[in-house]
C-alpha cells in the first residue's frame, strides 16, 4: 500500500488530471465508470482484468459481499464497501471499504467496522486527503521505468548470438 495522502484536500487541476488520464490510456488502463446500480456487478465490471478482488471465486472463498460502490477522483479511483462473513471471531466487525487505482492496486483499506456506513465514511475521509496526482505520477513513472528496462533486456536478448 502506498501512503500518498496529504493533510490538504487540494484537488489537482483539470490539466493535470487530463495528463494522468492520457498517460493511463497509453498504458492501456481505463477510467472507472458506473456500469450498474448493482454493487457486485459494478465492482466486477470495473475491476475485471486488473484484479481478482471481486471475482466470483474470491468472493465465495472469503464469503464476501459487495454492499456499495462508487467512483471517485473523476474516474481515477474505485471504491467499494464489503461485508465478509469469514470473520466470526471479531465481534461483528466484518465490514470495510477498499480503494483501488486504475491498475487494480488496493490503495487503502479501512479498519474493520460493524457498519457499512462507518466504513464508507472512513474511506471518504481518506479520499478527501488523498493526493491523486502524486499517486499516479509515481505509479506511471515506475511502470514506465519497468517497461524501459524490459525493452532493453528484450533488445539485448535478440542481439545475443545463438549457441549451436
Amino acid at each position: 500500500m502506498h501512503n500518498t495522502s496529504t493533510s490538504t484536500t487540494r484537488k489537482p487541476a483539470r490539466a493535470q488530471l487530463a495528463q494522468i488520464k492520457a498517460a493511463l490510456r497509453e498504458l492501456h488502463a481505463r477510467e472507472f465508470q458506473d456500469r450498474s446500480s448493482d454493487p457486485k456487478y459494478n465492482a466486477q465490471r470495473n475491476l475485471e482484468g486488473i484484479t481478482h478482488y471481486t471475482d466470483e471465486g474470491t468472493l465465495s472463498y472469503f464469503k464476501s459481499r459487495i454492499l456499495h460502490t462508487w467512483i471517485a477522483g473523476e474516474g481515477l479511483l474505485f471504491a467499494l464497501v464489503e461485508s465478509v462473513n469469514s470473520r466470526p471471531d471479531h465481534g461483528g466487525e466484518n465490514k470495510r471499504a477498499c480503494l483501488f487505482d486504475a491498475f487494480g492496486t488496493v490503495i487503502h483499506q479501512t479498519n474493520w467496522t460493524r457498519t457499512s456506513e462507518r466504513a464508507e465514511k472512513d474511506l471518504r475521509e481518506y479520499i478527501a486527503g488523498f493526493d491523486i496526482r502524486a499517486h499516479y505520477t509515481q505509479e506511471i513513472k515506475a511502470r514506465a521505468a519497468r517497461m524501459q528496462d524490459q525493452a532493453q533486456r528484450t533488445r539485448a536478448a535478440l542481439s545475443r548470438k545463438a549457441h549451436a
